[in-house]
């Protein structure tokens, strides 16, 4: 969910809405063009986010990213199977609307339980004074991501449950909604201080899995956000804003 605080009217809005799939700007790849083995679940493309609904700009549910970025996530990747692990992402470029909807979301003065699951303790208003949320993201220049790991050796079966009630995002993870990988300690996008990177509330093998994480980006010149231990950015391949929506993957 990271965001920048800069004001939109900043952004190098670059807009390709008329693209049609396969066609990227330039510098810009799809994911599973330079590593097919990592995982993806980019919950903005589907309900299963803290909105509710798919946002705008995702016609489809892929990870678009800066042509280095997906090379450096590659070679992060690379050293991961060795240990029977493999990245998961959850979110990689956003179209800049897609931000807007955020924000127009967080101020649209309703608050259900199902936004409760996400925002436990911060009333939803608050997101963006905080820096939860933002009308300009990082992720709309193709060098953010969201991610976690995966344990391939474990049962990563279970699935969503629509007749069941799952606590919040800082309950414990059999209680949680499932989300197939390690347990972090609270669920993706969870605006809580059990999601800083750096959480004392946490046990040691969550923060093991934390510090794993956010090693093994470093040496791929990843910087974590202290507030998000998802939220992972490579500052060199940063630049103008798009908007260009995300279309289908074509082989």
């Amino acid at each position: 969910m990271k965001a920048t605080t800069a004001a939109i009217t900043a952004i190098g809005l670059i807009s390709s809405a008329s693209a049609s799939a396969q066609t990227l700007p330039r510098g810009f790849v799809y994911l599973r063009d330079v590593d097919p083995s990592i995982i993806q679940d980019i919950r903005y493309a589907t309900a299963n986010n803290f909105v509710g609904r798919p946002l705008a700009g995702y016609g489809a549910a892929e990870c678009v990213v800066k042509r280095e970025v997906g090379l450096r996530l590659k070679a992060v990747q690379q050293e991961l199977a060795s240990q029977n692990l493999s990245l998961k992402m959850f979110d990689c470029y956003r179209p800049a609307r897609a931000s807007l909807d955020m924000v127009r979301w967080s101020q649209n003065g309703h608050e259900t339980a199902a936004d409760r699951r996400y925002n436990p303790r911060i009333a939803k208003t608050e997101l963006f004074r905080l820096g939860y949320i933002a009308s300009r993201s990082q992720h709309s220049t193709g060098a953010a991501l969201d991610l976690t790991l995966v344990d391939l050796k474990a049962d990563n079966s279970a699935r969503i449950d629509p007749a069941k009630s799952y606590a919040d995002c800082t309950a414990p993870v059999a209680a949680r909604l499932p989300e197939g990988s390690v347990d972090m300690g609270t669920g993706y996008d969870c605006t809580d201080a059990k999601g800083h990177t750096a959480a004392p509330s946490i046990t040691p093998d969550q923060r093991a899995w934390r510090k794993r994480l956010v090693a093994a980006m470093a040496k791929q010149g990843f910087v974590n956000y202290s507030k998000e231990w998802w939220h992972f950015s490579l500052p060199a391949a940063g630049g103008a804003a798009y908007d260009f929506p995300i279309q289908p993957w074509r082989n």
